[in-house]
């Protein structure tokens, strides 16, 4: 069984993000649509985050959190963040 992200306590949320070095998107950021889109416009999904990780870390960091809370994590690679 999967757990949503809407279904994590605000504060392990916070938590997370505190140690990400990069941005961690919700779908009340501005950029959450923006960021959502595939190549492929009949994919319409609507992750509970998306992490754009600024290093290895990140990604190790990122990945250990969706395991230990139950999330269905997709790694999506060779987006360039702005203002990296």
């Amino acid at each position: 069984m999967t757990t949503k992200v809407k279904e994590l306590e605000q504060s392990v949320i916070e938590a997370f993000v505190t140690q990400i070095r990069g941005k961690v998107i919700f779908s009340e950021d501005p950029a959450y649509n923006e960021t959502r889109k595939v190549y492929n416009a009949m994919i319409n999904k609507h992750p509970g985050m998306f992490v754009m990780c600024a290093d290895v870390a990140d990604v190790i960091y990122a990945v250990n959190f969706g395991r230990e809370n139950k999330l269905l994590v997709a790694v999506r690679g060779g987006a360039i963040m702005e203002g990296a």
